[in-house]
């Protein structure tokens, strides 16, 4: 802060200093640092004002996090796990173990009933609830850094990380055993030249929803995918909070700019005021507000191009295959 720095209001992790010349941004995790900005020289200016701390410059990043960093001229960032993978596979003894196409499949359903045990004396041939917990705990953070191939699944052993049963114990296995089998992907980023224009930078996003898929409560699954200068720089997985009485309204919450049902964009734009939505929450209507004030642009895009389908159903290997090319995960 003494250098002029401000912290980020929606990451607190996030320090930027804005000057008329340009921007450089800081993030800090515990004592690890990475730097970037408009200007490198500013960057460098940075690490040495900050050796009162002594602060180790590393260089260009290789690794932060456990990911690994690798930089081309021609294809951009290109960011990977296959370490944390193999690590989490040792731990959990899946190095050697089959395989599969898929992290999750419309087979695996939870009507297993066998609780697994409490404690922390726990393996993974004898796992305990505290196993189940440590294994979704490496899965979710993969899913979160480069991996939204797996944020479906793993949003769904997340939901039972108080009373596991064997079959969670089961799927979460799996998941790690598809990790396996895709170590390799990358996630690329690498910004698209015609989403940028003089005036700024392209921002879109895809939103998606399955319909009261979940049996125990019926509440719906939204999916979003965000991207900036055509890069995908986030994307989440999260039960929604009310039970949705059409998949219109499963849809209408996550609705934002790229929206694969035409109820949705109708209900936002105004041409269809059905009285059965009038129950959804205020915030939602603040998305028909923008696209009135033109602040935002609601489009339809086809379902086989909609890219948050990765993030709300099962899918088959060849559908995966080729979200995961949308969302740039590239191998």
């Amino acid at each position: 802060m003494s250098l002029g720095f401000s912290q980020c209001y929606t990451d607190s992790c996030l320090y930027i200093k804005t000057e008329t010349d340009g921007k450089t941004l800081v993030g800090i995790y515990v004592d690890d640092v990475l730097a970037t900005g408009t200007d490198v020289n500013k960057v460098n200016d940075l690490f040495v004002d900050m050796q009162v701390i002594e602060l180790k410059d590393l260089g260009v990043v290789t690794k932060f996090l456990g990911i690994a960093f690798n930089y081309s001229a021609k294809t951009g960032w290109a960011l990977d796990q296959e370490n944390t993978i193999d690590e989490m596979l040792d731990k959990f003894g899946l190095k050697d173990s089959a395989a599969v196409r898929v992290p999750i499949c419309g087979e695996d359903r939870d009507e297993e009933i066998t609780l697994l045990p409490s404690g922390r004396s726990g393996s993974p041939q004898r796992p305990t609830v505290q196993t189940f917990q440590s294994l979704v705990g490496s899965l979710l953070w993969i899913a979160r850094c480069t991996r939204p191939d797996i944020a479906f699944a793993v949003h769904r052993v997340t939901r039972r990380l108080h009373a596991p049963n064997e079959g969670d114990w089961r799927l979460a296995k799996k998941i790690a055993k598809y990790l396996k089998d895709t170590k390799g992907l990358k996630f690329i980023m690498h910004e698209r030249k015609d989403a940028i224009k003089d005036d700024g930078v392209l921002v879109e996003a895809y939103s998606d929803a399955d319909y009261a898929a979940d049996k125990t409560d019926r509440k719906s699954v939204s999916g979003g995918v965000m991207m900036v200068a055509g890069m995908v720089v986030g994307w989440l997985c999260k039960k929604q909070k009310c039970v949705a009485l059409s998949t219109m309204e499963a849809e209408f919450p996550g609705s934002i700019l790229h929206v694969d049902n035409q109820a949705a964009i109708a209900q936002i734009k105004g041409e269809d005021a059905s009285g059965r939505a009038k129950h959804i929450d205020v915030r939602f209507k603040f998305v028909k507000d923008l696209e009135t004030k033109k602040m935002l642009k609601v489009q339809y895009c086809e379902s086989k191009s909609m890219r948050a389908d990765i993030l709300t159903k099962t899918l088959p290997a060849p559908r995966l295959s080729q979200l995961r090319g949308l969302v740039m995960l590239s191998g």
